[in-house]
């Protein structure tokens, strides 16, 4: 699933299953028992075309034969009494098509009779209706017609109602049948669906239980395969439980390693810093320029691992969630102000210019403490990476928040490093990482920030300085 583009199905309705079965059923047999009786009664009225056919060609063949023998005188009866025995009409014409002997109920036109003798034989309409007709030469020229009527088709009365009955019988069968099926295959489905319904439902236990099969069909199937991805389901759930128990473990360990180490490190750091201070202060001698400035590399050197330490426990107390805070009003220009106090000195040997802009004051709801640790490695930050300009700081409100942006005009970070800068133990490239330090400050300046309900955000611009702006609630009493 994409994150940005998916979009929730629509689900369509369809039909129930269980009328729909057998009324497929009803409807397919229906079409089929149309389609055999069409056929059956087209074969049935082809079989009568074709007997009527071989009437009328055998009478032609018979009574011309009989004709040939018979006298001119008697050949009007004869026809006369074939006609009555056999219920066809019979007619002789001249070759013109003028009948000659006539046992018809009416004879056809002339040009009709010529163009029947032509084909021989065939089909056409008679006064007796639709009649199969054949004929046969005479002496003379003459020709015999026979017309013999087309028969219903017969056996078309029982072939419809045995189809009927067939089809009652078989579609009444097929959709019990049907509807049994449909039925129960339904009611799988509905069970299953229920049982899903309900196991998405419990909270206790997101893997569920498996769906018992009931049946061994399709339904049975797609139930197995469920309960087959429901454990996998599970397993992977107990993995993950078991490995973030395991990472969560490992947290609590490394936090109280670090914070072991770090307290068993203050204790020489302490006697350290302690006694460089005394051979500073020339308590067991003065110290001439060299020594002087080597018992101040041994002391700013034991500051910043004193600083580094600071940084590790804070950062474990951030992340085994130990840290506490003593949320108070707190004036946002006040606690600026003491920090640019302290770093003015440094500014001052870089060549940099500190500024605070002029506003009103803004009060913030926080922990002092804590504001003026994000505060002085944010502005610390500012000062250290800025060789050449101003660091310019200014403090307001802005909605509900009150803001201290620091604006620099050191050389930037490029757009790929904008995250690094608040991520543990890592610095940007460049200008940056040749200063000494654990890429710590901003990272836990970000977090104390998110803890207390603010932030802080970076603009930033490779070349032309960079802007970081802490972001923290106001004090419930300004904020109305």
């Amino acid at each position: 699933m994409t994150a940005s583009s998916e979009r929730p199905r629509v689900l369509r309705s369809s039909l129930p299953l269980v009328p729909l079965a057998p009324l497929v059923v009803i409807v397919v047999a229906a079409a089929v028992a149309a389609a055999i009786g069409l056929l059956g009664m087209d074969y049935l009225s082809r079989a009568s075309r074709d007997d009527a056919a071989s009437r009328a060609h055998l009478l032609a063949e018979t009574l011309g034969a009989r004709l040939a023998f018979t006298p001119s005188s008697d050949r009007q009866a004869a026809v006369s009494l074939a006609a009555r025995r056999t219920a066809a009409e019979v007619l002789v014409t001249d070759a013109q098509g003028r009948p000659k002997l006539d046992a018809t109920l009416g004879p056809p036109a002339p040009d009709a009779c010529v163009a029947f003798a032509r084909e021989n034989h065939g089909e056409a309409t008679t006064r007796m209706g639709a009649v199969r007709y054949a004929t046969h030469a005479m002496d003379a020229g003459d020709v015999l017609f026979v017309f013999v009527r087309v028969p219903p088709a017969e056996g078309a009365p029982a072939l419809l109602t045995a189809l009927l009955a067939l089809t009652t019988l078989l579609v009444s069968v097929a959709a019990i049948v049907a509807f049994a099926v449909a039925r129960d295959a339904e009611k799988d489905v509905v069970y299953v669906s229920q049982r899903v319904l309900a196991m998405a439902k419990v909270r206790t236990e997101p893997a569920g239980e498996a769906v018992p099969l009931r049946s061994m069909d399709e339904v049975g199937v797609l139930t197995s395969a469920f309960n087959d991805l429901v454990a996998r389901f599970a397993a992977a759930e107990a993995a993950y439980h078991r490995d973030l128990r395991r990472a969560a473990a490992a947290d609590r360990d490394r936090a109280q390693f670090l914070a072991a180490v770090s307290h068993e490190l203050r204790t020489p750091l302490n006697a350290i810093l302690g006694f460089a201070d005394v051979l500073m202060k020339g308590v067991d001698g003065p110290l001439d320029e060299a020594q002087r400035e080597e018992v101040q590399q041994i002391r700013d050197s034991g500051a910043h691992l004193n600083d580094l330490i600071e940084d590790i426990l804070d950062l474990s107390a951030i992340e085994s969630g130990q840290l506490k805070l003593h949320s108070a009003s707190v004036d946002l220009r006040s606690v600026v102000e003491d920090v640019m106090r302290e770093l003015s000195v440094v500014a001052a040997k870089a060549g940099l210019a500190l500024k605070l802009d002029d506003g009103p004051a803004v009060v913030v709801w926080a922990d002092k403490r804590r504001v003026r640790q994000i505060v002085g490695n944010v502005l610390g930050n500012a000062v250290k990476f800025t060789q050449v300009g101003a660091v310019t700081v200014r403090v307001m409100s802005r909605g509900t928040f009150g803001s201290v942006m620091v604006r620099d005009t050191g050389p930037g970070i490029r757009e790929s490093e904008r995250q690094i800068v608040f991520e543990e133990y890592r610095q940007a490239g460049g200008e940056r990482a040749r200063h000494r330090g654990t890429g710590l400050g901003l990272a836990i300046a970000k977090r104390l920030a998110m803890t207390q309900g603010g932030s802080i955000e970076l603009d930033t611009e490779v070349g032309r300085g960079s802007t970081f702006t802490l972001l923290l609630p106001l004090s419930p009493e300004r904020a109305r």
